[in-house]
């Protein structure tokens, strides 16, 4: 009888530590951008209309975590090649958004695009954006990113960013916290078993 009852409170126990780390997994901190406008005619004079030179900026979502994420994917588009070197200077501006408590940070995301035989669009790293998810900091640091040269047609390229200080949330803690009580119990149980046996024998 007493063997039934450890084996059942050991089983008990491990089924709740599963399921704290199930439900930790599942409250993951995630993120995503909003993108932002197509924008024409980069780097020439010839107005909106001009289909020369474009940046699309596609937003995308994920989890955040410690080390490298992905924030866009970028689609520079060149048109007809100028003939004299150029390097012009532009921003886009698109919102950062982390759940979980985490809020909302515009990021204006510089880069420069380089009017030659083969065009060049480099994203200025360093832009940097900090978010406060349960009392903790979350550091997020865009990368740099070249997108060619590009002789005419469509590049892609993917802007990332270095993500620090991650929360330290784990579910082992409190898995292990329930596995211990559990060793101790079956080893008060143990303790008493072996003290009864020798009251008996004495």
């Amino acid at each position: 009888m007493r063997r039934s009852l450890a084996t059942n409170l050991a089983v008990a126990l491990a089924t709740l530590a599963f399921s704290a780390s199930l439900s930790t997994t599942a409250n993951a901190i995630t993120y995503s951008t909003s993108g932002t406008s197509e924008m024409f005619s980069l780097g020439d004079q010839m107005g909106s209309a001009s289909d020369y030179d474009q940046l699309i900026v596609n937003g995308t979502s994920g989890v955040l975590k410690v080390g490298t994420i992905v924030l866009d994917q970028l689609t520079f588009i060149a048109g007809v090649n100028a003939y004299v070197p150029q390097t012009y200077s532009y921003s886009f501006s698109e919102t950062m958004t982390v759940s979980n408590g985490g809020g909302t940070q515009t990021l204006t995301i510089p880069f420069n695009i380089s009017i030659n035989y083969s065009d060049t669009l480099s994203v200025l790293g360093g832009t940097a954006a900090s978010f406060v998810v349960n009392g903790t900091l979350w550091n997020i640091v865009v990368n740099a990113l070249t997108i060619g040269p590009n002789s005419g047609g469509s590049m892609v390229g993917y802007l990332t960013a270095v993500v620090t200080d991650p929360p330290t949330v784990t579910p082992l803690p409190g898995a292990l916290a329930l596995f211990a009580g559990g060793l101790g119990t079956l080893g008060l149980f143990g303790w008493r078993k072996k003290r009864k046996a020798a009251s008996a024998l004495a």
